[in-house]
């Protein structure tokens, strides 16, 4: 089928215009789709992040509703200002849209008339309980795109038929080749008989962590805001860029996946990222992951803390049978890249 897409329509695709709106921030899915686009040689993609001026990304911190709206307001409005400009786009990808509405996308639509709109959507879209997941204009827009991609779940599909979706496509994440790579030592010992987990900090993962009470190297951004430290916890606050990484999650016996409440049912990038950085996954057990790694060949799962704590300490006490899995996850991972998602979309927009 790749083969057939690659032959037939990717000479086409190049003479294509597309557009993407969505975030500047350099480890963003949407930087991955950019690289994924340029790796299929297809150049003619414009990229343009509202939040990159920096009122915006100063105002899109705060919580506050008065705020928020205004920070909606001028994020509308510099979507406008670019998308009214004399050139022509022939596919318009937005990735969530969280701070748009049905109106100014009829609007946009206005200066914008032969293009296909497309939204890479990268959460629940129906889950309302979160405000960095959805909103009640997203689900008010999901009939204005010509094709609506969900990561979360093909279960979603029939649920978004009653918003009239016009094309409902299921696009998992996946890993970027540049970001995700397996390093390779001169010294193969040198794996640490421990455990890393790889995240932002929020309240969930951090109660979720002090429950666990195993020693655990937890890397990422806010973690210096845990007001109770658990002594088993060693934090390394801040962004872990590409190179570090693939770096902690080659060098530990054990790569830990959270999977956050919305979810549980679902997958995360981690899901794909872990793997592809020869990582060994242990995350959350549910049907949709075993589609893509069945459990005890190419990743550990566990339902609950109690097993949790029973398969670290089994893996750890077990390294050559976790290396086996290890290799196998990393084997099959290959076919989960970002350029092979991204000719899996191409070939649903043709």
């Amino acid at each position: 089928m790749e083969e057939k897409f690659k032959m037939e329509n990717l000479e086409k695709l190049k003479k294509r215009k597309f557009l993407i709106i969505g975030s500047d921030f350099f480890l963003s899915l949407e930087r991955s789709y950019l690289r994924a686009f340029k790796n299929l040689k297809i150049n003619n993609v414009d990229f343009f992040s509202p939040d990159k001026k920096l009122a915006l990304n100063i105002l899109s911190r705060f919580s506050n509703s008065i705020i928020k709206k205004i920070y909606f307001l001028i994020y509308r409005k510099a979507v406008k200002n670019f998308i009214s400009k004399d050139k022509k786009y022939d596919y318009i990808i937005i990735f969530k849209g969280l701070q748009l509405d049905l109106a100014y996308l009829n609007a946009y639509k206005e200066y914008q008339k032969s293009a296909k709109w497309i939204n890479i959507y990268t959460d629940n879209p129906f889950n309302l309980e979160f405000a960095s997941c959805s909103n009640h204009e997203v689900l008010n827009s999901v009939k204005f795109y010509d094709f609506f991609c969900t990561s979360f779940s093909r279960i979603l599909n029939f649920k978004l038929k009653k918003l009239k979706v016009k094309k409902n496509i299921f696009l998992p994440f996946g890993y970027d080749r540049y970001l995700h790579r397996k390093l390779n030592f001169k010294n193969k010992t040198n794996i640490k008989n421990k455990i890393n987990f790889v995240g932002a900090h929020d309240k969930y993962r951090e109660n979720f962590l002090n429950k666990l009470n195993v020693k655990i190297d937890v890397f990422g951004p806010g973690w210096s805001k845990m007001k109770k430290i658990n002594k088993n916890i060693n934090i390394s606050i801040g962004i872990i860029d590409g190179e570090n990484l693939s770096k902690i999650n080659n060098e530990y016996a054990i790569s830990l996946n959270i999977m956050r409440k919305q979810d549980l049912n679902s997958h995360n990038m981690k899901t794909f990222e872990i793997p592809a950085m020869n990582g060994l996954l242990l995350t959350r057990r549910n049907r949709e992951q075993n589609i893509f790694f069945k459990e005890n060949v190419c990743c550990y799962m566990y339902k609950d803390l109690k097993e949790l704590r029973k398969k670290i300490k089994y893996i750890l006490a077990n390294p050559t049978k976790a290396n086996i899995i290890r290799k196998s996850a990393h084997h099959k991972v290959r076919k989960f890249s970002y350029e092979n998602r991204l000719k899996s979309l191409l070939s649903n927009m043709l």
